[in-house]
């Protein structure tokens, strides 16, 4: 019996796997392709338990709502890095074609 409800439970996790994070588009039909995406998997799993730990422990969510939260949150942030990382690698052609680019905060709050 409890074998069976920990087997639910595993396919609970992998249906929210699959369609919450977008991950049911990932080929799985070599060993590296099943790799990658248990990896996928499980990066997102763990983000999104992180972040569902922000939320007080009375809060009861669904894994859809923690998924939206995920992203809201820490998509803008990788999505910053990636774009400051690309300037800075380029900052030499930028200037060679006369440009400059200052980036700094809009007010003083940061």
């Amino acid at each position: 019996m409890r074998l069976g409800r920990q087997r639910w439970a595993i396919e609970g996790f992998f249906k929210t796997i699959k369609h919450r994070f977008g991950l049911d588009c990932f080929g799985q039909k070599t060993r590296l392709g099943i790799y990658r995406w248990l990896m996928l998997s499980l990066i997102a799993d763990l983000l999104a338990h992180w972040v569902s730990q922000t939320f007080p422990t009375w809060v009861r969510l669904d894994w859809g709502e923690v998924c939206v939260k995920a992203v809201a949150t820490l998509l803008p942030h990788v999505a910053w890095v990636k774009l400051l990382r690309q300037i800075h690698k380029h900052r030499d052609l930028i200037n060679e074609q006369g440009f400059e680019i200052s980036i700094k905060p809009l007010s003083s709050a940061y």
